[in-house]
């Protein structure tokens, strides 16, 4: 088992939205520019993009596996390798749904975690009241996640609060509100939550990870070796191909 638990997997208070805001800060990033196509072939890399095209000494790609395996993001020479391991790195299915809260529960603290049932893989498991904060948190994954996302969020919510109202009691359901939900699969630029292994493709991480003539990168959670399925995972991949780029730079 090559994953390594930290064990130090903090929430941030005020969610990703205000990390990325300060991250990205002087930044020049181009928003609603998907790249279709990556032209490695000459002296210099071009990128076609709804917007037109852009030139580039070095590239990193970031993308989920998902979008390189189905080659929505095409390259030209074709790099076979690269499409063979993000197809042995598929995505799994894992979302959210949370739920507003008002009123008070006897018994129930903060960030205490429910598991609505430990027999049947459909079900939810809920952190009631994270952060102190007046609402709950559901995680749900696999064949039942994808299910309820074409549903949609009142399916999700539904049965939410059927389990709620037996972990907790019928008076529950005056107390609950759908906030807001995820639904990774349905999303076309990410067709999923985040990458796994198939049987026999652990080393395909490290394949994916390989640069291409020094001049094409690639990062994201699917090519960490010991952090895969993880922001930090995905931030580390994106430090050393950052840096991989820079050196390599400095060569020419």
């Amino acid at each position: 088992v090559r994953y390594e638990d930290s064990g130090v997997n903090w929430r941030l208070r005020d969610g990703y939205g205000r990390l990325l805001e300060k991250l990205s800060r002087g930044l020049p990033i181009a928003l609603d520019t998907p790249v279709s196509r990556i032209d490695h072939g000459g002296r210099e890399i071009r990128l076609d993009t709804a917007r037109g095209t852009v030139t580039a000494r070095r590239v990193i790609v970031t993308v989920p596996t998902s979008i390189l395996a189905a080659e929505v993001l095409r390259f030209d020479p074709l790099l076979p390798d690269k499409l063979a391991a993000a197809a042995g790195l598929p995505l799994g299915v894992d979302d959210k749904l949370f739920i507003e809260l008002s009123g008070s529960f006897r018994g129930v603290e903060p960030d205490m975690f429910l598991v609505g049932s430990t027999t049947s893989p459909e079900t939810m498991t809920y952190q009631v009241r994270p952060l102190d904060r007046p609402a709950i948190y559901s995680f749900f994954g696999g064949r039942f996640a994808a299910a309820l996302e074409r549903e949609g969020q009142a399916a999700m919510f539904s049965f939410a609060a059927d389990e709620l109202a037996h972990l907790l009691g019928n008076d529950v359901r005056r107390q609950i509100a759908p906030l807001a939900s995820t639904a990774w699969q349905q999303d076309w630029w990410a067709r999923g939550s985040y990458s796994h292994a198939l049987l026999g493709h652990a080393e395909d991480r490290a394949l994916l990870a390989a640069p291409v003539d020094d001049r094409l990168f690639f990062a994201g959670e699917a090519t960490s070796p010991n952090f895969f399925s993880t922001a930090h995972g995905a931030y580390i991949s994106g430090l050393a191909a950052s840096e991989a780029a820079l050196a390599s730079l400095a060569r020419d």
